[in-house]
């Protein structure tokens, strides 16, 4: 299972994504929202990782636990994405 956590770290975040494309990135904020690695949504505001820290894997699952580790709502999932 791959996993990541970027801030202030735009072009690893990239790289992540791209080398992981069936993978999930959860913005990092209390109401964070989950997007897909191939969600157009983030990639058009700039500084991606600066504002909202990411964190990346390939398991959805994970990335929930990680979301209530650091006591953030469940996550929404992106319309785009999922719709």
């Amino acid at each position: 299972m791959a996993w990541g956590y970027f801030h202030k770290k735009d072009p690893e975040f990239e790289r992540w994504l791209e080398d992981n494309p069936g993978g999930y990135a959860l913005n990092c904020y209390k109401t964070g929202k989950l997007h897909t690695a191939i969600c157009k949504t983030y990639r058009v505001h700039g500084e991606m990782t600066h504002t909202r820290p990411k964190a990346c894997s390939t398991s959805k699952r994970q990335l929930f636990e990680f979301a209530a580790q650091e006591g953030y709502d469940a996550p929404e999932h992106c319309q785009q994405c999922f719709g």
